[in-house]
């Protein structure tokens, strides 16, 4: 960002917009959009405004985490870096994941592999007869990514939009269950729209999610093989 704009790059892409967006659902949702659509903003509620989205933001930032990046790609599904370097063997679900997501959600090259996996025993001080987990590898290769020349710039980007996508569809998620607790009430014949629109960028953010964080593990992957 630039210098004269408060807040960084990952303050905007995994908070603002984020708590930005959750906000203009609730007012939409329970207040007829009535903020959304007010012409006339004083300085006092833009602030308002701004900082209320970034604690919000904040918030959604930790609930994404907990349960979009820790419980489904952890749990439900692998980690790209587990099926990358094949810790994991890919599922139907997952190898369904890779086909739209396209690179780096399915095993990288044996060499790759293998030359990522020594690299990491020398990084870790480790010797080969020691199995390594994938966590292990990423934390070898995210330290040895602060002395290789361009990788903290390009991990920072994937880091941004990993965490913007993360968020967005969580707060898809929630405005999916908010239209949807409408719709069940109300009965307006737009709703069922909302909802359906909520739930499509719902998937569409979660697929972009698991692109950008699979790109952003390969990348700290990548940087043991300089």
């Amino acid at each position: 960002m630039k210098s004269y704009f408060p807040f960084t790059d990952y303050d905007f892409y995994a908070y603002l917009t984020s708590g930005a967006l959750f906000l203009s659902v609730i007012d939409f949702a329970m207040n007829e959009a009535k903020l959304v659509t007010l012409s006339d903003w004083t300085f006092v509620q833009i602030v308002v405004a701004v900082a209320a989205s970034y604690v919000i933001g904040h918030i959604l930032a930790t609930l994404a985490q907990l349960f979009i990046e820790t419980f489904i790609v952890s749990k439900v599904i692998s980690k790209p870096i587990a099926l990358q370097l094949e810790y994991n063997q890919p599922n139907f679900a997952e190898r369904f994941i890779g086909v739209l997501v396209g690179r780096y959600y399915g095993p990288l090259d044996k060499a790759i592999q293998e030359k990522v996996k020594n690299e990491a025993h020398l990084v870790l001080s480790k010797t080969t007869d020691e199995t390594l987990s994938a966590e292990s590898v990423f934390q070898a290769g995210f330290r040895r990514s602060f002395s290789v020349d361009g990788a903290r710039n390009r991990i920072d980007s994937f880091l941004n939009q990993y965490g913007f996508c993360r968020n967005i569809s969580l707060v898809a998620l929630l405005a999916t269950i908010i239209f949807a607790w409408r719709a069940y009430c109300t009965e307006l014949p737009y709703e069922h729209l909302l909802v359906f629109g909520s739930m499509l960028i719902f998937v569409g953010m979660f697929v972009r999610f698991i692109k950008f964080y699979a790109s952003f593990q390969a990348e700290v992957c990548r940087c043991l093989l300089k």
